[in-house]
């Protein structure tokens, strides 16, 4: 079993953006060219995209996200990273993708295919999957981050992908489902590559992070959500007792386009 260490107070409101230099380790794991032009689906605040983008300096990327508050806080960190000139952002739904066929060489996605469930469902997974297919080149590669909930090793991970899933639907799928999903739209799973920052939230940390999911989801995503006090009668003993999970293992997945698709969705 994996040693997990909790994050300090001090490093606790930056950590999030910072996941122990996760996202550029992954970055450099991808199996990225000269020229490039990305998409990357679900992107959120754009940490990983930007974290891509600095890798390869000659590739460009596009950064789509449902949520309208992401898109502009996303459009600020790549503005304050000065690469307005390789980036941007737009407001679409990796579902339904405004794109041409054939647009990229590659997509892209770090752990937002809970964010896809959350307003989508899993139907919603299979259908972005097929997007992906749709909107790259022939023999191009699909690359997402995940936290297949059979993966999880300790008490801390196994609460956190049980809680969020609880809270607002981001629920994480088995690592099997998102190969069988991958088949039915055209990838073939090529290569993984487990990575682990070991690190957990204090039941004063996960405190703050329950309240923000409990008040925002809603505001931000429309999803009804449960109380605080109703999370917390349900994970709070676990969560005092082992901590709750901030990324601390993860799967990286690398996918290859195999042919152009036309299955319905199950």
């Amino acid at each position: 079993m994996m040693e997990e260490k909790y994050i300090s107070n001090k490093e606790y409101n930056e950590y999030y953006e910072r996941l122990s230099n996760l996202r550029s380790i992954i970055a450099h794991d991808l199996p990225v060219a000269s020229n490039m032009r990305i998409v990357d689906i679900a992107t959120g605040y754009a940490y990983f995209a930007i974290e891509v983008a600095e890798h390869a300096p000659s590739l460009s990327i596009t950064g789509i996200d449902i949520s309208l508050q992401d898109v502009l806080r996303a459009h600020e960190n790549i503005k304050q990273s000065g690469l307005l000139n390789r980036m941007r952002i737009v407001s679409m739904d990796a579902t339904r993708m405004a794109f041409h066929e054939r647009a990229f060489d590659m997509a892209i996605n770090f752990i937002g295919l809970e964010d896809i469930h959350m307003t989508r469902g899993k139907r919603g997974i299979q259908e972005a999957f097929l997007e992906v297919n749709r909107v790259l080149k022939p023999d191009a590669y699909f690359c997402f981050v995940v936290m297949p909930v059979d993966e999880m090793e300790t008490k801390a991970q196994k609460t956190e992908v049980a809680l969020y899933s609880y809270i607002c639907n981001a629920t994480w799928l088995k690592r099997l489902e998102y190969i069988k999903m991958l088949e039915k739209a055209g990838f073939i799973l090529i290569r993984e590559k487990r990575y682990r920052t070991g690190k957990k939230l204090t039941s004063e940390q996960a405190r703050h992070e329950i309240r923000y999911a409990c008040d925002n989801v809603p505001k931000i995503y429309g999803i009804v959500t449960p109380s605080f006090e109703d999370v917390w009668n349900k994970f709070g003993n676990a969560i005092e007792e082992n901590g709750v999970g901030q990324i601390s293992k993860v799967l990286l997945m690398i996918t290859h386009k195999r042919e152009e698709m036309g299955h319905d969705v199950p």
